[in-house]
Formats: structure tokens, sequence, C-alpha cells
């Protein structure tokens, strides 16, 4: 006999060992009643083996890592689905990350003949996304399986809820999504045919790498602290932090693609495509909020409708992934964190209030000395007004250069609010409230990546985790929050005889670490 081993490459996730067999008679046994179903016995343990293979993984928690449920497709070689095996309530997972037991082999248990292929599905998600119950996807071919979800009632939480991480077979570049296997047939079906036939598919096996649908992203300060501008004589101070432009659709598996100049840590460079992955595929700014999740400045209320930023650094995020084409890389479709800070300049109390106009920063007294230095029709002059009025602190049909002299006299602390900046937005004068501003940071897949607009550069893969590390802050952010779908915004961010018969397949999985991405941030 034969036996034939296959190591698939991954993206460091969770390794499954399915049954490889010989190539042994292929008469079939008398038929048995299992109606295409494959008796599984599955160990889900952390992998020793993955964690030296790489000095930028790190273990998923348990909650992240274990299985409750486990759900195995099976296919013939026409990628036709024969039915699947289904287990619930195991009670697996890689005790924090604290132990690399070896991954266990299971007891072969019972599937039909004509498997030569699988893929696995881990706490699978069915009321708010795929069936792939053995009625649902018995019959149907992998391609109208493998479909891409976007629907309101799924979110990240359903695919990332405590002890229930959703993952899928990692697949490869060579080979896609599905495993070949070669599953152990019985000589006949005498009960000592059929016990070598369990023996032989535990004994051989192949490996399957899956790996958890979403990616992770935590945001932290520096632990040397954030150096910031004038000689780091300008204040910092952290204030929270959220995931901006998140995809909304996920795809069941996801083709890879490599790249060129690939960090030597990652996995052969594994990048993948979504459903947006093209830029013919991305939507019009109109419509971004309906292909992603994105934070707001609240229209015309931000009082009432501004998006919280108020996530605690070295909390962690998750979401969908989201990846592009080199060309696809815009800046109104890539995943981003928005970090709220307070920034006080030099010259400027700690945490007060203040102007920015053409590279000054002024106290609203100074703002209004040097209004007055100017003529009319110039400068302060003529920019001053413009947010005054956007802001709403100035009514649009004063006009008259004596009255708008008269009203910038009038202003005092009192006439500005939290929200006074976000209102101006945009304008050549901005206002930064208690110092409280906002940061747009990419996500930078792979820090190796330094070309321009390059593949591989920016987005978050699924089982990959992003560390933004803020080292610096140059400058204040933006009064307001990065939002693509504000339209004031002047970027403008574009079948044969052997499906009757049954052989054994013996599964085991281990929990690989998440690929981890470690980002230094400046802030400017």
């Amino acid at each position: 006999m034969k036996v034939k081993k296959l190591f698939l490459p991954a993206l460091a996730a969770v390794t499954l060992l399915a049954s490889c067999s010989k190539d042994g008679p292929d008469e079939p046994v008398n038929p048995v009643d299992v109606t295409g179903k494959a008796y599984l016995s599955l160990s889900l343990k952390n992998n020793n083996e993955a964690m030296t293979r790489s000095n930028e993984q790190k273990p998923g928690t348990e909650a992240e890592s274990k299985a409750d449920r486990v759900t195995v497709l099976l296919f013939d070689d026409a990628f036709l689905c024969l039915g699947t095996a289904d287990f619930s309530g195991l009670t697996v997972g890689n005790s924090g990350g604290s132990n690399t037991p070896t991954a266990e082999k299971s007891e072969a248990k019972l599937v039909p003949g004509a498997t030569k292929k699988i893929f696995v599905v881990i706490n699978p998600v069915s009321s708010n996304g795929w069936d792939l119950t053995d009625n649902a996807v018995k019959g149907k071919s992998w391609q109208d399986i493998n479909t891409t979800i976007k629907d309101a009632n799924l979110t990240i939480g359903n695919l990332t809820a405590t002890n229930s991480f959703m993952m899928t077979s990692a697949g490869n570049q060579t080979y896609g999504a599905l495993t070949t296997v070669e599953v152990a047939k019985p000589a006949s079906d005498s009960q000592a045919d059929i016990d070598a036939a369990k023996a032989l598919a535990k004994t051989q096996a192949a490996e399957v790498y899956v790996n958890r649908m979403s990616a992770k992203v935590t945001v932290s300060e520096n632990q040397s602290g954030v150096t910031t501008g004038n000689n780091n004589t300008d204040k910092f101070t952290f204030q929270g932090w959220e995931l901006n432009i998140t995809n909304k659709s996920i795809g069941l598996y996801t083709d890879i693609v490599t790249y060129d100049n690939a960090s030597t840590s990652a996995v052969q460079g594994i990048y993948r495509k979504d459903a947006n992955y093209l830029l013919t595929d991305q939507p019009a700014q109109a419509k971004i909020s309906e292909e992603f999740n994105c934070l707001t400045n609240g229209g015309n209320d931000p009082a009432n409708d501004m998006s919280p930023v108020i996530k605690a650094q070295g909390t962690d995020a998750y979401c969908f992934e989201n990846t592009m084409d080199a060309p696809a890389q815009k800046l109104g479709y890539t995943t981003k964190a928005v970090v709220k800070a307070k920034y006080t300049p030099v010259g400027i109390t700690e945490g007060n209030s203040y102007f920015f106009w053409h590279g000054s920063y002024l106290t609203l007294t100074e703002l209004k000395a040097l209004y007055l230095t100017h003529s009319d029709g110039t400068g302060l002059k003529t920019d001053l007004p413009i947010f005054l009025k956007k802001a709403g602190l100035m009514t649009s049909d004063v006009t008259d250069q004596s009255d708008i002299n008269d009203a910038v006299a009038a202003l005092t602390a009192d006439n500005f609010d939290a929200v006074t900046g976000v209102k101006g937005r945009y304008c050549a004068v901005r206002y930064y409230h208690e110092s409280v501003c906002y940061y747009d940071v990419l996500i930078r897949h792979d820090q190796n990546v330094t070309a321009d607009m390059a593949l591989g550069r920016y987005g978050v893969v699924r089982n990959n985790w992003y560390g933004l590390t803020i080292n610096s802050a140059g400058s204040p952010g933006t009064p307001w929050i990065p939002d693509p779908t504000d339209p004031d915004d002047p970027t403008k961010p574009g079948t044969d005889d052997d499906d009757n018969s049954e052989a054994y397949l013996s599964v085991s999985i281990t929990v690989n670490p998440w690929t981890f991405w470690n980002q230094g941030v400046d802030l400017n």
C-alpha cells in the first residue's frame, strides 16, 4: 500500500489533522445506513511546532481558540459535497496559550467512500450567516457553498463570541480551499477489515490548517511614552480609540495571493481577496456606508450623533478582513484605527482649548488680537468668519465688515463647546475644545512592504493580529473624526459508483497562534 501525507501552508491559525489512507481495493462494502455522514473524533490543542515557525506568532486565548462545534464538509473529486460530519459539545482549547501539547488523532469514523477533499468549519455561524447543515450543503458544489455574506444581522460579534470563534480551512494558493485526503476503504464488510481500515485511517493523516475568520487589532502607547512635537514639550494624553471603515461582508473562504517583499516571519507572505478587493468593486462615496462600518461626525447634529471613540488602550478589537488590490488601496476603503487624544502645543495651558490657523496655535484672546491686525478681505478677516458661520456661531446673513468685527469682538469662551470644531470642520481655522483631537491611523498589513501602493502594504487579513503602538505625535490631529462618508470632506475618499460506498477518515485539530504584526505609529 502507498501512504500520502499532505502538509498545507497556512496563515498561522488552526491545524486540522485529516486522514490519509492506502491505495487499496476500490470495491464497495455492503451499504450501511449512514446517509453520507462521517463519524469523527476531534481534539483541539495548541501546536508547539507552529509556535516555533515564527517569532511573530502569538497564541490565541482559550476564548479565541475553543471549538464548541465542528463541521467537516466532505467532497468528491468533482467538488460536489457528499455531506457533512458535525460535532457538538467538544470541550477543547489551548489552555490560554500556556500549554503546547501534541495534537491527538481521533478515532476513525465512517464517511462516504467517494470522499476526496474536505473543508473544515469550527463554531459555524448558521442563524445569521451560512447554512452548513447536511441537508443544506449535500449535493451542492463547493462554489455554491462558498458564499460571501453581507447581512445587517451578521456582525463581527457573531464570529468572535467567547469560546466560539468561527474558524475555517485556510487552504493554500496552489490547491485552493479544499484539502485532498485519501480515505481508508475496508476490503470487505467483515468486522476485521473494517477495524483494519479504521486503524489505517487513524495512523495515516494529512494536516489541514484552519484560520479564525476575524482579524484582530490592538492599539496602545509605547511603554516609554509618546514623543511629542517641539522637542517633546507638547503634551499628549491618550483618550480612546476605535476601528473605522471595517468591512460588512465576509467570505466563508477567500482566495490567497502572495506579494513581493513579504516579511520573512509571514507564512509565504499571504494576503487574501475579499469581495471588494478590486478597485472596480469599491463603492462610490455616497454608498461607502453600505459596504463598510464607518465612524461618523454626526452630520448636522454631532452633539447627538457623533461616534464615540472610547476604547481603552491595550483593548482588543475584531473585524472582518478587508483587503485591496494594489491600485485599490484608497483612503476611504482602508480599515484604520481612529485615535482620540488631548494634544496641547507648548504655550497653551495643558488641556485648554485653542485655535489653529496657518501654522500657529492661538488662545481665543490671541486669535481675536491677530484678527484685528489683518486688512479687510485678507487673512483672518476672511477665514475666521467662514469658520464661525459654518460652526453656527455667526449667521450667514452677517456680511457687513463692521458687523462681522463686532461679532468677533463679542466672542467668549462660553460660545465654544465640544462640537464647535466638528461643526466647523474643513476650514482654514480649526478649534480644539479642551485640546481634544483625532488621528487617522491606516493599518499596514506588512511593514516590510515599503513601496507606495504595493500589494500587501495595507489591509487586514483573517487570523492576523495587528498591534498598533503609538510612538510619537508631532502635532495635533483634527478636531473631527476622519469620516469617508462625509460629503463635506474635500478629499472625497472609489457523481460514480463510489458515492454509495463508505471509507474511514480520522481528524484531529490543533489551534495555532495568531500571526502578529506590530506597527509603530507616529501621529502627525
